[in-house]
């Protein structure tokens, strides 16, 4: 008998040996799910893998969109139209930007931000609708100059998950194609992706930071020759501030302008040698070897006698043969006869 092994642990027969006549047969045995056993949960996917579906968001999704049996005071108010393309439109429209997956979305995953796909899916948007879908807007904003975390997609790969900045954009890119998917559907909600583009940051922009202060010419001239709206010099100035370092934050938020140090002063030969006492290099060099070598052995004594650098050995020999000399003159002298 084969057995396989099961994800809670257990182990099913799958195949058997079986001898008939004098030969082995293998039997295949079923090892499928009893129609008397619990259906597989909704995220078990394939192969036993096990699947982020939005199982909660999903259930919310099929009570808003229950039907029910109309009455006579919707059909006059729906005309010659029949009553299931009413409902089949709102179907369509509350799943026409709904993942089906944690993973593949950010926008949904934020409990701070559940509001804004609700008032989108509307009809129409009344004013404090319409201030409540911007207040969103820019709290999306608020959250990505503080450096707010984001949820992490579970993606399943080891390793480090995705930059905080590729999150955001993300997210950005998220809430573009909401809104762009119901921004036809009345002015105020076309309103409301305006305002989502003058708030979003440019994709195709790239900022070259720079650690020096600009000039008081491009501070009056208001954005430079370029004419660049408010919303744009914003995104710079916080780009600039992102891709700074510690102290370079800490010193813009003191008021301390960061300015690169100049660079050092060339020294002349002249200086040079009138710094070092007017000695050269080779001067410098000998002193140095002269200090090296009075640490390392005693100075002999006969040199320090001497004048000079060289000391004459055997200084008595000249005195000692004076002195023979005149002795040998002295006996000579007395004994030569007296005349």
């Amino acid at each position: 008998m084969l057995e396989q092994p099961r994800k809670s642990g257990a182990k099913v027969i799958s195949h058997m040996l079986a001898a008939h006549g004098g030969e082995i047969f293998i039997h295949s045995l079923p090892t499928s799910r009893s129609i008397l056993e619990d259906p597989p949960s909704i995220s078990e996917g394939c192969g036993g893998r096990v699947t982020d579906y939005r199982i909660t968001a999903f259930g919310e999704f099929m009570k808003e969109n229950r039907l029910a049996p109309t009455n006579a005071s919707l059909l006059e108010s729906y005309g010659n139209r029949k009553p299931y393309l009413y409902a089949i439109d709102h179907l369509e429209k509350s799943s026409r930007c709904w993942p089906m997956v944690i993973s593949e979305t950010i926008l949904f995953n934020l409990q701070n931000l559940s509001q804004l796909p609700q008032l989108l899916v509307q009809e129409t948007l009344t004013e404090e609708q319409l201030l409540e879908c911007t207040k969103l807007i820019y709290k999306v904003l608020e959250m990505e100059q503080k450096n707010d975390p984001l949820p992490i997609p579970a993606t399943g790969s080891r390793g480090k998950g995705p930059k905080r900045d590729e999150l955001y954009r993300q997210l950005w890119s998220e809430l573009e194609t909401l809104v762009r998917s119901y921004s036809d559907t009345s002015e105020k909600h076309n309103k409301v992706l305006e305002c989502l583009l003058n708030c979003k940051k440019p994709s195709d922009e790239k900022v070259i930071v720079t650690r020096k202060t600009p000039s008081k010419k491009e501070d009056k001239s208001g954005g430079g020759a370029g004419g660049l709206t408010e919303a744009e010099q914003s995104w710079k100035e916080l780009d600039r501030y992102q891709q700074m370092s510690t102290r370079e934050k800490m010193e813009a938020s003191q008021g301390e302008k960061t300015q690169d140090a100049p660079p050092p002063k060339k020294l002349k030969a002249e200086e040079l040698l009138m710094r070092s006492g007017g000695q050269t290099l080779l001067t410098m060099w000998n002193n140095r070897l002269k200090t090296i070598h009075q640490k390392r052995s005693h100075e002999f004594d006969a040199r320090l006698d001497s004048p000079g650098d060289k000391a004459k050995l055997y200084i008595h020999l000249d005195e000692n043969s004076s002195e023979q000399s005149n002795v040998n003159t002295a006996n000579v002298a007395k004994k030569q006869p007296v005349m």
